[in-house]
């Protein structure tokens, strides 16, 4: 389902917010890194008991983020016995969407900003547009994605293209700054 645009610029604006804060200069982006410095636990699948997975499996066959309690802190479960590595890193970075937004619920929007983000973070549009990136094979080679999430990286970029060429907005712009120390 499509949204408003309005609301993938938000999703845009806080994927750049951590990139900005947590000084992000290069890709392929490090999950893992991130989950550390957001102070989120990342827990994998393969860490308990064949039955206690089952029981993360009917969770979620991907990953799922549960909430801070008393005794634990915010986490990130996922599936590390899935095959792609891709969509490990995407899952994770679903995920901490949801623990960056303070997602009161799994509700298809919530979702679908999610799949947005994770996308969005992993491949910004401003830095592909900036770096002339106009092919799925350079992200999964260089940003580590799975065909799906470049294909739809790709696919963003040619519809902003259509209709506002290689522009970037006023607050993409320390996005650009940011990264081209490194990548341009």
């Amino acid at each position: 389902m499509y949204w408003g645009g309005n609301d993938y610029d938000k999703m845009a604006q806080l994927v750049i917010d951590i990139y900005i804060d947590y000084n992000i200069t290069s890709f392929p982006i490090d999950e893992k890194d991130i989950c550390r410095k957001l102070g989120l636990k990342l827990v994998p699948y393969s860490s308990y008991t064949v039955e206690d997975r089952a029981l993360l499996m009917i969770k979620s066959s991907d990953a799922f983020f549960s909430p801070k309690t008393k005794c634990t802190p915010p986490t990130i479960f996922y599936n590390d016995m899935v095959e792609s590595k891709e969509r490990q890193r995407y899952s994770i970075f679903h995920e901490i969407k949801h623990y960056v937004n303070n997602d009161p619920d799994d509700s298809q929007y919530n979702d679908d900003m999610a799949d947005y983000f994770a996308r969005y973070i992993m491949c910004p549009v401003p830095y592909l547009i900036k770096a002339n990136i106009n092919d799925e094979l350079t992200l999964i080679s260089d940003h580590g994605v799975s065909y799906e999430a470049a294909r739809y990286a790709i696919k963003n970029v040619r519809k902003r293209r259509e209709r506002y060429g290689d522009k970037i907005f006023e607050y993409e712009q320390p996005l650009i700054e940011l990264l081209s120390t490194n990548s341009f």
